[in-house]
Order: structure tokens, then C-alpha cells, then sequence
């Protein structure tokens, strides 16, 4: 078999696979740039110009593309010659141990031929348009290098182990071209500087790319299969087209929709540079360096990214500026870009977070772009320990907030960072009868006064309050009452209520009492966002193959995502933590087999009930309702309605934070104990956005109304 070949026998490479461009592959291509081929010289080196396809579809299209000239040099070794009596210019029959060149400059007006046609046999022959070289036909030949310096534009697939030597050819000659090559290519030193200066770049095609091969081809496992005419095929991964062509996909924009994240966008070891694993995970805000895969090159735009180099693994460009490794483990090579015009995504609202916890308060704030924790602070290493991981670039205070050198060092990083707004969670346990004769003043109530006494200090925009649902209603709302009071003293109109948390996405009834204060205007609380309410089943059920005491701290997904929420939840998430189950006793699990999916106590014996008192004991959960409050001991049996709805288990963290809305690149640490105090007593993060989402509806979107 002839034609234009990517690896020719034994020619150029020693491997012996001979591999042949598709029509349709040529016609693909080439139908984007048909204006630039107008009135131009076609240059094609073929194996065999009467088994190309480049040669086929220039001659078939030759007045639609409105060809000046076709040329087409053949390798010596053509088996059409001697079947088709062809004489070259001086009327002597050619053979196959020459090669030879094919000149067209009109085929005739409104015709359309291709080379097995009988027509052009006949025009080849009696206008003698086949010509005998002298050499082999080899591209660097001086014969050949004669026809490339008359072309306008070369249009083939070299033997990959001489794409190098034939661009480099082009270039030295300035001229268009259109080629197929291995993606490899995109980092030699001869090609990479046109590709960095932006004056070489991807054509349409750039993956999976399929080829003829010849018959004594011997069968592949994989990416190799036989038609239905018996025409064996078989296929690369890495192919592309290089052209310098322009074209409209080239002055396309890349559309970002990500943020930078610290936890998502790895460091290299040994270079100030990000690296980013997918294309379409390329941060829109993110000013530095970055290390994209090489199909990014598919949608580079000069206007919108800067490219700055490789990072490969010891190749002589001189742009190859670091072998890219992470955490010491190499990784493939990458394409290092800049955003010529990042989004600067201002930031209104730089947050102190009191009394934390493991972050979901924070967390949550952080959804609406426009809001940032800068400043954080806990009593609790292993809390701050969970908050740190998820959100390294937070400045976290851990001690306690009575201390003076903690409260001056909550203070003067908040004045330092600008703060603007204060949240947090102050604890409030004198809400008794007997508490309203100290009120405000209890010693239980320190916290809250605390908490008020750094409002005053650091005079935020505005803060939020967080706290049992309980504090509204307790002594006829007298503790409410006195809340207002104090914060409307610092000079701050508020707005309290009850939210629920089914009410904006949270697959759990969970209520918690909000204050939204602002020194300028009453900012009133969210109304319900939620367009239907997520359930149990939309949550968990991607999770729902653990017996007790199975499953680790990190593991692969085993099941895909059943529903939109679950897609949510796993965006951003690689594989899944915290997703084991207790070690239940033996007498737990049996108590378990014998409560039916969706039940509770009421279902066991009388003599196996025990002591408990509460209704909700021994629950399961119901797949088709949110779940009730998720507390912190939701990982033991007895405890409340925190079964799994059918599985004889409690349900897992994992599970446990899914109810709680946060998303699964959310990591806790710590041990059992502090990791399930962590999910229990965290704000749900998508009410917390909530939260933001509505004070900068107010505050900026609204602003002045």
C-alpha cells in the first residue's frame, strides 16, 4: 500500500507500521481554511500521490478551492506506474523504481475528478503532468526543496520522526503549512518557540485520530479493528494537526467558570507555579503561573493567555523550564501559561470567623465569591486543625478568646486585614428563669459579650450571630430582647429570626436562630431558596454499600452520582474521606436487623428497648424526607433517628456531612470523637450562603435603592 504515511518503512524510522491519513480526515480539516487555499500552490509529499488522500481531495475540490496549482511528489517504489502506462515529460514510461512529481494547474472548468477516474489518467498522459525525479523524492532532497520554495502551502503527514526536519524546513522558507503529527512534537525545540511566540498552533483536530494500515498488518488489543471491506485500521490517541493557518476557533475565548483554590491547585515542588489536571478546571482569578495539559493548546488564545513555557523532563528546549514534579511524584509534562487579564474577583466582605469550629460557617460564606475569611479563631486545636486543611489560607488564632494576648491577636490581624464583617457562633448558656436576673451579665453568657465587645473594637460593616433555635423563645423572649438591646447600642439596626435549613438545600430540617446586624440598613433575613426539598436519598444514596465497621478514612467512589445534589456534592472531589462506618456492637446490629427500612424502636421487643426515653431512638432515617438535625453523637446506633434508612448501621461522617451540605473535598480530621463533634455542630454550609447571598444582595446589588 502507498500514500502519504506517518511512520514509512524503515525510510526514516525503524518501525515498520506503515499508517495512512483518511479522506474524511483531510476533508474535516481542511473545510475550515478553504478561503486561504484561494488562487495559492498546493504543495503535498506523498508516498504515492494515486493512494493519498491529500492528493485525492485537492484534485476532487481543486476549482472549489480555486487551486492556482497542485503538486504532488511521490517516494520511488509507486506501484500505480506500471499499471497505468504513465510517460513523464520527455515520453518515457515511468516505473516504479523512480519517483516522481504530479503538476496540475486545471482540470478543467466546473469538473470534479478524483485520480481513480478514467479522465484524469488520460490528462496525465497526453499532457505529460508526471514528471521522473532523479532522487528518491525524499522532502529534504534539493529536487523537492525546489517545489516547497514554489508552494504556497504544504499539506501532509510526515513520518513523526522527522516532523521536526520538515517544519523546520517550512520555516526556513516561510511558508504555510498544514500538517498531522504525533502531539509530542509540540515540545521540540524546533517547534515549541513558534508555538510560545504564537506564530504556529492547533488545528481543529487534536486527540484520537484514525488511520488506514496495510493488509500483513497484525491485529492489536486495543484501538485496531477491520471495516466492512475489509480494510484494516487502527487509531492514535495523540494525534493533531499543526498548522499556521489562521482560523476562527484560534480568536475564540476560552470560557473559565472555576476560582482559585488553594486546596484544588497543587504547588510544584520546584517551581512558583500551579498545576492544574483539566483544561476546563483553569482558575479565572489566578495572576501567577499556571501548568496546564497539553490539550489546553486546543483553545489558546494570544489575547487572553500568555505562554510562558514547558515543564517537561530533561528535553533540550530552552524553554523547558522545570521537570514537573508534585509532592516528589512526577507528573506529565505541561504547558505553563499566565492569564494576560484574570477576573479580578473583588472581594467585598473580608471576614473574622469566631469561634469557628471545623468551618462550615465559613465555608459556606465562601460560595458567594465576594466574601472571604481572612481571620479565625477557636479554642479547639483539632476544629482548627479541619478549618486549616480546607481553608489554608485563612489565618487561624487558636486559644482562648478570654485571654488578652488571644483577643489582641484576634484584633490586630482583623484591623491588619481589613475585616468588615464578623460571624460566629458566641455559646449563650444562661437562658433560664433564673439567668434573667444577671441577664447579659451572667457569667455563663461571657462569650456573647465577648464576642459583642470585638464588634466594638474592630467596628465591622456588618456581623451575623448564630445560635440555638431556643434563645428566641426562652423566658418569653426576654433574652432576645436583651440581645437587641446591646447590639443595637454598638449602633447596628438588626434582623433576627428562625431559618430552616431544608428551606436552602440542606438535605436536614436543622433551624438555627440568625441575627443579620448592619451599621447602614436592616439587612432582613433570606427568604427560602430551596425549589423543592432534598432528601435523604438524594444526599446518600451514592453511599449506601457499607456494613458496619467497613470503609476508611480515603477511598475510590464505588457507585456514580444518582442526583444532581450528589453531583454537587462531588464537583470538586478526586476520591471520598471520612467515609467509614462505626463498629457497632453485636447487639446493636441485631436490635438493627430487627427494625424495618424507615422504623424505629418501636419495632423491637419491649425487653431489648432498654432505658431510653426518647421517641426517636433507634431511628432510621426516611429516604424520601431531609433528615432531622444531625447532632454530635449521630454515629451511634442508639442515638436519635441517625440510622442508615436500611443498612444495619449508623450512618458514616461522610454521610453525616452530606446532610450538612458540605461537599465532599471537604475533609475532616482529628479523631472519632472530634471529627463527629466537628460535622455535628457546624453551620450547614449552603445556609450559610445563603447568608452571604442575601446580605450582598442588599448591601452591593441594591445599593441605594
Amino acid at each position: 500500500m502507498q500514500g502519504n504515511s506517518i511512520l514509512n518503512k524503515a525510510r526514516y524510522t525503524e518501525n515498520t507500521d506503515e499508517w495512512y491519513t483518511d479522506y474524511a480526515t483531510v476533508e474535516e480539516e481542511v473545510s475550515h481554511y478553504i478561503t486561504q487555499f484561494y488562487n495559492k500552490i498546493v504543495l503535498c509529499n506523498c508516498d504515492d500521490p494515486f493512494k493519498s488522500a491529500f492528493a485525492n481531495y485537492f484534485l476532487k475540490n481543486f476549482n472549489k478551492l480555486k487551486l492556482k496549482k497542485l503538486i504532488c511528489t511521490s517516494y520511488k517504489g509507486s506501484l500505480i506506474i506500471n499499471d497505468s502506462n504513465l510517460k513523464d515529460n520527455n515520453n518515457k514510461k515511468l516505473n516504479n523504481q523512480s519517483a516522481y512529481v504530479l503538476e496540475i494547474e486545471d482540470i478543467g472548468e466546473d469538473k470534479t475528478i478524483e485520480l481513480s477516474d478514467t479522465y484524469v489518467f488520460n490528462y496525465l498522459k497526453e499532457n505529460r503532468k508526471v514528471k521522473k525525479l532523479n532522487g528518491d523524492g525524499d522532502f529534504r532532497s534539493d529536487e523537492c526543496v525546489k517545489y516547497l520554495k514554489q508552494a504556497d502551502i504544504i499539506v501532509t503527514n510526515p513520518p513523526f520522526s522527522k516532523f521536526a526536519e520538515l517544519f523546520s524546513l517550512i520555516m526556513k522558507y516561510n511558508k504555510k503549512y498544514l500538517l498531522i503529527g504525533n502531539q509530542n512534537a509540540i515540545t521540540y525545540k524546533e517547534i515549541f518557540p513558534y508555538i510560545k511566540n504564537g506564530e504556529a498552533w492547533i488545528g481543529y483536530r487534536f486527540g484520537d485520530m484514525a488511520f488506514k494500515v496495510p493488509k500483513d498488518t497484525k491485529p492489536h488489543s486495543t484501538r485496531f479493528w477491520i471495516d466492512e471491506t475489509g480494510q484494516k485500521w487502527r487509531s492514535l490517541g495523540n494525534a493533531m494537526w499543526l498548522t499556521n493557518l489562521d482560523m476562527e476557533k484560534r480568536h475564540q475565548k476560552l470560557v473559565l467558570t472555576e476560582t482559585y483554590d488553594p486546596r484544588f491547585y497543587p504547588k510544584y515542588d520546584n517551581f512558583d507555579a500551579i498545576d492544574v489536571q483539566r483544561v476546563l478546571d483553569i482558575p479565572m482569578d489566578y495572576k501567577g503561573i499556571m501548568g496546564v495539559p497539553l490539550t489546553y493548546l486546543k483553545y489558546h488564545n494570544d489575547e487572553q493567555f500568555e505562554i510562558v513555557g514547558e515543564a517537561n523532563h530533561g528535553s533540550d528546549n530552552e524553554f523547558d523550564l522545570f521537570k514537573p514534579t508534585i509532592c516528589g511524584k512526577e507528573i506529565f509534562k505541561r504547558i505553563l501559561i499566565k492569564n494576560k487579564k484574570p477576573v479580578e474577583n473583588e472581594i467585598k466582605f473580608r471576614i473574622l470567623d469566631l469561634f469557628c469550629g471545623a468551618g462550615g460557617l465559613s465555608y459556606g460564606l465562601h460560595k458567594n465569591p465576594h466574601f472571604k475569611t481572612v481571620v479565625a479563631s477557636d479554642i479547639n486545636k483539632d476544629l482548627a486543625i479541619t478549618f486549616k486543611n480546607n481553608m489554608p489560607d485563612v489565618h487561624v488564632i487558636v486559644g482562648d478568646i478570654k485571654e488578652q494576648k488571644i483577643k489582641d491577636q484576634i484584633i490586630q490581624n482583623s484591623l491588619v486585614k481589613n475585616v468588615n464583617m464578623i460571624v460566629g457562633g458566641p455559646p449563650c448558656q444562661g437562658y433560664s428563669l433564673k439567668g434573667k436576673k444577671l441577664g447579659l451579665e451572667d457569667p455563663r453568657n461571657f462569650l456573647f459579650i465577648e464576642y459583642l465587645n470585638l464588634v466594638e473594637k474592630i467596628q465591622p460593616e456588618v456581623f451575623v450571630i448564630e445560635n440555638v433555635k431556643s434563645l428566641l423563645s426562652t423566658s418569653k423572649g426576654w433574652f432576645k430582647n436583651e440581645i437587641i438591646n446591646a447590639i443595637e447600642k454598638l449602633g447596628y439596626k438588626v434582623d433576627v429570626g428562625v431559618l430552616k435549613a431544608s428551606d436552602f438545600g440542606v438535605p436536614q430540617t436543622r433551624e438555627r436562630t440568625i441575627f443579620i446586624c448592619c451599621k447602614t440598613k436592616q439587612i432582613k433575613l433570606p427568604k427560602p431558596t430551596a425549589g423543592s426539598v432534598v432528601t435523604v436519598r438524594d444526599a446518600i444514596s451514592d453511599l449506601s454499600y457499607l456494613d458496619a465497621n467497613e470503609g476508611d478514612f480515603e477511598q475510590e467512589y464505588k457507585l456514580p452520582a444518582k442526583s444532581q445534589y450528589q453531583k454537587l456534592m462531588r464537583k470538586n472531589s478526586k476520591k471520598l474521606y471520612n467515609h467509614k462506618a462505626s463498629n457497632h456492637a453485636e447487639i446493636a446490629i441485631q436490635k438493627l436487623m430487627m427494625i424495618p427500612p424507615e422504623r424505629g424502636k418501636e419495632c423491637l421487643p419491649k425487653e431489648m428497648i432498654g432505658k431510653q426515653k426518647f421517641h426517636s431512638t433507634w431511628g432510621r432515617l426516611k429516604w424520601d424526607l431531609p433528615s432531622p438535625t444531625i447532632d454530635t453523637r449521630f454515629d451511634a446506633a442508639s442515638n436519635g433517628t441517625n440510622n442508615h434508612p436500611y443498612l444495619n448501621r449508623a450512618i458514616t461522617p461522610r454521610e453525616a456531612a452530606r446532610l450538612q451540605s458540605f461537599d465532599d473535598s471537604f475533609v475532616f480530621y482529628g479523631s472519632k470523637v472530634a471529627v463527629r463533634t466537628q460535622i455535628g455542630n457546624a453551620v450547614p454550609p449552603l445556609l450559610a450562603k445563603a447568608i452571604a447571598d442575601q446580605i450582598y444582595s442588599e448591601l452591593i446589588e441594591n445599593k441605594g435603592e
